[in-house]
């Protein structure tokens, strides 16, 4: 699955190098080296398929926008694991494993509200964040 939204988005790339995608950093997404990633712990379901389909075709063009974020939402939902680990701004149950740009920590997003803090608790910078590594989540025990 992530292997066709990435061809699509790189074929295409002059459709997603524009506002509103370009707010969402389809570039980066574009350059997802997907046999890196923990694919196949994901919590896509394929059965999700005909919903993403189905969520995509109903938006209209002036929806651009709304597409672009469910776009985002669907790749990093397929390259990232969630751990049962509880938010502590609005204590959803849910939070995604990024690692930090910056300083290599680990750190955990709100499936809920977005808060996202590092391992050792301090708070994220904003675009400070990239995916994880199946090596190293394997590395961590984590997988």
């Amino acid at each position: 699955m992530l292997d066709v939204i990435l061809l699509w988005l790189r074929r295409n790339y002059e459709c997603f190098s524009v506002e509103p995608f370009s707010t969402y950093n389809f570039y980066e997404l574009s350059h997802i080296d997907e046999k890196l990633m923990p694919v196949e712990f994901s919590t896509f379901k394929l059965s999700e398929l005909a919903h993403l389909k189905k969520v995509i075709l109903r938006y209209k063009s002036k929806d651009v926008e709304a597409i672009a974020r469910f776009l985002r939402d669907t790749i990093e939902e397929l390259v990232t694991i969630e751990i049962d680990e509880q938010c502590p701004r609005c204590e959803s149950h849910g939070m995604r494993i990024f690692v930090g740009k910056q300083n290599g920590l680990l750190a955990f997003q709100c499936n809920v509200c977005g808060h996202a803090h590092y391992s050792d608790g301090s708070k994220v910078e904003v675009g400070g964040l990239d995916f994880v590594r199946e090596v190293r989540l394997r590395e961590l025990g984590l997988i």
